[in-house]
């Protein structure tokens, strides 16, 4: 028995479905189709058609110039990205401006005769109506340029000047020559503003004494660093000549004083002199001094390449600061060094006061040199405080200088341009040819009226499929293929079963069958009584439910079997989800089948409330009750007969009840041990169909297998699931039928065998 639950739904609708849906309402589509093609066909033969002229234009490239802005581009058609530019010159062809002047050169009067005073604008909607723009193939750099008009003659005219009126708007558009005057005059005006500030400029220079602002700046901020450089090395010079003169005194005073004259005589009592300079003394101290004079030079030639803090200069200055402090201490050990170093080597001794007069004098030309130098730095300083108050005025009148002179030549180019585009012949523009003249005009429809027709033509189409679809996914609920029940229910169908005409569907399935016993003897348990209490021969057995019975009953062996069920007897039933359904004919059916089954002893229970006394399928009205069929079944007989099957109503409890109570779940608890105990292998029960109320419900659990009989295009998807879900709920194992399928389609459109 089937333990789980019953799967959720998938909806899914797959190209067969849509082909099924088509071919089932195929005349639905077909009455649809036809009046929407009658009434575009009525349409077609009364509606006025129109002229129509076509002309093609070939977009090379589009030049941009913008006088104003001074900025231009060309673009050649046919590159990536370039399908922008064909848009844009379309755009123009359909503009309203464009009409105007179109509608203005043609006269209002001729495109509205109709109208006493037409206005331009009126007649302007006439072109722009009759106007179609597009290009000749997708791409492509060719532009078609259709114009319809109910007047010929007309239609050409106004076609001819859309041409001319386009080459005048786009070279407005993309060459500015409207803009001419305007450009002149702000050439003129940023001409005289350049000229203003030039002559300010110029002024505020001369003023200044300022030829070049950096030239300026840069001479002025080198000559104070020399200088610098050069009160610098005065000052130490100084210094150090003011040392050389103090020694110088401070020695001729000792040689006055003593007893030896200036000149080499000999005093008469002196104190002792310090000693002279001996020769290596004095090769010593000239060296030195000539290693100070070098190492200044340096300095200065370093001073002035680079920087104050450069390592460089730095060593340099230290090594002349020791050659000085060791120039200093050889003057403080030896005095007579001063003098004594100017002479030649070999040559007589100097005069001290000679020699202390010359050097005064060179102290005196270095204080000269240190006054000449400070007033120098004072003066590049002062030209400099002028040149910090100045130089930012004359640096904003040079940048406001150049921004105009940019400004005006800018113009000056874009005005020169525009006068020559004043000047274009616009029917020999070079990246727009006329490819196509204006065509003689052919009769045609609009593409509003074309799109009308087609529209009608479409409609009638659409509407039919849109009806048939709209029945079949949202207002038909019911189930219409078996295919439904799997593909959208997810539940498990055993078979289908085609529709069958009642003249079609054969004779007697069941009727009383001849007992084993011989002819003229009455078998144990016939099926049917005749109508004159006795049996009967059974007719010919040709009915079309019975290759279908015998697949249901084959697979229902098979699930036997793959479950191990080998109890007896094996309990089935037959249930319809609505009266109809044909769940009698499928109980019968697959009751015939397992009696033909060797050894197999099959009874069929009718527990529904619809089965006529005189059923044309089953003979007459079965012979016993199920009670009186059970108890027929002890017989000794009954296992030896040759009669396989038996047909029993359980309309009421026990046989000979002709009003009894109503054959309930109670009463199918009581009988059970009764089936086990009987000789039976099938027990087959026609169930009534289900309902809120119906006792299938409770019975179907009792079951071994229940078959679910579906109504073909009469059992709604919910009702299904419910139905189905309370079987499964009640511990039913259960399968679906479908019943009475129907084909709409050829074979080759069904999905299902």
């Amino acid at each position: 028995m089937q333990k789980s639950d019953p799967r959720g739904a998938k909806p899914s609708f797959g190209f067969q479905d849509v082909l099924y849906v088509l071919f089932k309402h195929k005349w639905k589509i077909m009455v649809s189709s036809a009046l929407g093609l009658g009434a575009a066909a009525t349409l077609y033969a009364t509606r006025k058609p129109l002229f129509e002229s076509t002309a093609e234009l070939a977009i090379n490239s589009v030049l941009q110039r913008d006088i104003v802005e001074g900025d231009e581009t060309k673009q050649i058609v046919g590159g990536r990205g370039t399908e922008q530019l064909v848009n844009t010159e379309m755009l123009i062809l359909r503009s309203g401006d464009l009409a105007k002047e179109v509608a203005a050169a043609i006269g209002p009067d001729r495109l509205l005769p109709e109208v006493a005073q037409p206005r331009v604008e009126d007649a302007a909607w006439v072109v722009q109506n009759g106007l179609e723009v597009q290009t000749a193939l997708k791409g492509s750099n060719v532009v078609q340029v259709i114009y319809r008009h109910p007047n010929p003659q007309l239609t050409v005219d106004v076609l001819n000047e859309v041409v001319k009126r386009y080459y005048q708007k786009h070279l407005k558009i993309h060459r500015s020559v409207d803009s001419l005057d305007a450009v002149a005059k702000q050439v003129e005006q940023v001409g005289t503003k350049l000229r203003a500030t030039e002559a300010e400029l110029n002024k505020m220079k001369s003023d200044a004494g300022i030829i070049s602002l950096d030239d300026e700046k840069l001479s002025l901020s080198s000559q104070r660093e020399r200088t610098k450089q050069e009160l610098n090395s005065a000052k130490a010079e100084r210094a150090q000549q003011a040392t050389l003169v103090d020694r110088l005194e401070q020695h001729v005073s000792e040689l006055a004083g003593s007893s030896i004259s200036p000149i080499g005589s000999q005093a008469k009592s002196a104190p002792a002199l310090p000693a002279a300079p001996t020769a290596a003394e004095i090769d010593t101290y000239q060296t030195l001094n000539k290693r100070i004079e070098f190492l200044q030079q340096r300095d200065f030639e370093l001073s002035a390449k680079f920087a104050a803090g450069d390592s460089q200069v730095v060593g340099t200055r230290k090594e002349l600061s020791k050659a000085r402090a060791e120039k200093q201490q050889m003057l403080e050990k030896t005095p007579g060094l001063v003098v004594q170093a100017a002479v030649a080597p070999g040559a007589p001794a100097a005069d001290p006061a000679a020699e202390l007069k010359v050097q005064k004098d060179k102290l005196a030309g270095l204080d000269a040199r240190i006054a000449s130098y400070s007033k120098d730095l004072e003066t590049c300083g002062s030209r400099l405080t002028q040149l910090a108050v100045v130089g930012p005025k004359i640096v904003d009148l040079e940048r406001k200088r150049d921004t105009e002179d940019t400004e005006f030549r800018s113009f000056e180019k874009s005005l020169k341009q525009a006068q020559i585009d004043g000047t274009l012949d616009q029917a020999t523009m070079g990246d727009i040819r006329v490819v196509d003249q204006p065509s003689p005009p052919i009769k045609t429809f609009s593409e509003v009226m074309k799109k009308i027709i087609i529209g009608l033509a479409g409609a009638g189409v659409g509407i039919g499929v849109g009806i048939a679809f709209l029945l079949e996914l949202v207002i038909d609920r019911r189930i219409k293929r078996p295919t439904e029940i799997e593909s959208r229910l997810q539940l498990p169908l055993m078979l289908s079963i085609p529709f069958v005409r009642p003249k079609n569907r054969g004779a007697l399935l069941i009727s009383n069958d001849r007992g084993a016993e011989g002819e003229g003897e009455r078998p144990a348990l016939p099926a049917v009584r005749g109508n004159n209490g006795f049996n009967s021969y059974p007719p010919k057995t040709d009915h079309f439910i019975h290759p279908y019975s015998e697949a249901i009953r084959d697979r229902i062996v098979f699930n036997f079997q793959v479950n191990n069920m080998t109890h007896k007897p094996k309990l089935m039933a037959v249930a319809g989800l609505s009266a109809g359904a044909g769940a009698s004919t499928i109980a019968a059916g697959l009751a015939k089948a397992f009696s033909e089954v060797n050894g197999a002893k099959v009874l069929l229970v009718d527990l529904s409330s619809d089965l006529p006394d005189d059923n044309p399928m089953f003979g007459n009205k079965p012979l016993h009750s199920l009670v009186g069929a059970l108890q027929a079944a002890r017989n000794t007989r009954f296992k030896e007969g040759s009669q396989n099957l038996y047909l029993a109503s359980a309309a009421s409890r026990k046989s000979g009840e002709a009003n009894g109570a109503a054959f309930g779940p109670m009463h199918l608890y009581e009988l059970l041990p009764h089936f086990r105990a009987s000789e039976f292998d099938y027990i087959i029960f026609d169930m009534p169909a289900l309902a809120q109320t119906s006792p299938t419900l409770a019975m179907a659990g009792l079951m071994d297998k229940v078959l679910l009989v579906v109504d073909g295009e009469d059992t709604n998807r919910e009702t299904l699931k419910w139905g189905y879900s309370e079987l499964v709920k009640g511990r039913a194992d259960v399968s679906c039928i479908y019943n009475k399928a129907r084909s709409h389609a050829p074979n080759w459109v069904q999905s299902e065998v």
